[in-house]
């Protein structure tokens, strides 16, 4: 299953480096480590192939499809995964709480990705020529600056569009359970309920000239997108998920998920895999099956890891749509 993560993700569901995923065992060079699958793709068996390479800065990812090098498999299929750390996403940082989010949104939104991966390109630039700053750095800062900006501006409406969805959901609930809210706590996110995108923008310009020295000293972007964090309140208690109990918090977290469940069924031509690993081991039986039945209704094919699985296989219902594969053998 991480062998699957890695086609649309640098580190996989482990968030782990590149080197780490090699086996130990693995005699010869680098170059035979290896993950080679094949997949239907609008209906059309594919070849996909993932390999390694050495760099002068480490290990790069290498993809072909089909024998050809490729970088744009997220064009052909999104993955999003559930692994046992998400049952602890309220005592994590929130740069986990926001990938949680960010990482559903992809699924929905290739492009998403693409402004992701372009504002943190482009901070890395300005970070750049703000170390070597001089008189004649101006233009290129001020042009750095206007793309920050602007790319920032849409990842963060992005993220507000979308959590608008899941709060559409999260309001009214099956019962037992509690309404949930859920708001982004950034400065930019704010000004985006109540302001045009193109006035947020030019905010975002002016803070990031105003704060030219203080990112100089630090190697940081100081004011960014990216400087939000994660807040689901319960309306009925008017608290935030991290008060609750431990027990309560996994209930919130799948909710969050069936919600995303509800807005995937609103989404044409839908091409997303998920993975759930170990998934049992952390959550109620029943909020596992009914996650599986919703997405069997959905045709997404989903791959899950259980140690003690088997009476997974005992439920009627799932017996003919499961395949079932015990890796010891």
């Amino acid at each position: 299953m991480e062998s699957i993560s890695l086609l649309t993700s640098s580190s996989g569901l482990k968030k782990t480096s590149l080197t780490e995923i090699i086996n130990s065992d693995l005699k010869g060079p680098i170059e035979l480590f290896g993950v080679n699958l094949l997949c239907s793709i609008n209906n059309k068996k594919t070849k996909i192939g993932l390999g390694l390479k050495k760099t002068a800065n480490g290990l790069k990812k290498i993809i072909n499809l089909e024998g050809l090098r490729t970088k744009k498999i997220d064009e052909y299929f999104s993955i999003f995964w559930i692994t046992p750390k998400m049952t602890f996403l309220f005592q994590n940082s929130r740069e986990e709480r926001r990938n949680f989010i960010d990482q559903m949104i992809c699924s929905v939104d290739f492009s998403f990705k693409k402004f992701l991966s372009l504002y943190d390109r482009y901070k890395s630039e300005r970070i750049r020529i703000l170390k070597k700053w001089n008189e004649e750095s101006e233009k290129w800062l001020v042009l750095i600056e206007k793309k920050i900006a602007a790319t920032g501006t849409i990842v963060c409406d992005a993220r507000r569009k979308f959590i608008k969805q899941l709060n559409f959901y999260l309001s009214k609930p099956d019962r037992p359970f509690h309404p949930l809210e859920i708001e982004l706590s950034g400065e930019l996110d704010s000004l985006l309920l109540n302001k045009p995108a193109i006035e947020v923008e030019d905010f975002f310009l002016k803070k990031l000239k105003e704060n030219r020295r203080k990112d100089f000293l630090t190697g940081r972007t100081n004011f960014s997108a990216n400087k939000t964090d994660l807040i689901v309140l319960n309306k009925n208690y008017g608290r935030e998920a991290k008060s609750h109990s431990t027990g309560e918090q996994k209930v919130i977290i799948f909710l969050i998920i069936f919600s995303f469940i509800k807005i995937l069924k609103n989404q044409k031509d839908l091409k997303i895999l998920f993975l759930l690993d170990d998934v049992f081991s952390f959550l109620d039986k029943n909020f596992v099956l009914e996650v599986l039945d919703q997405l069997n209704k959905l045709k997404i094919q989903t791959w899950l890891t259980d140690v003690s699985g088997g009476w997974i296989m005992k439920k009627e219902n799932f017996k003919l749509i499961i395949d079932k594969i015990n890796i010891d053998e």
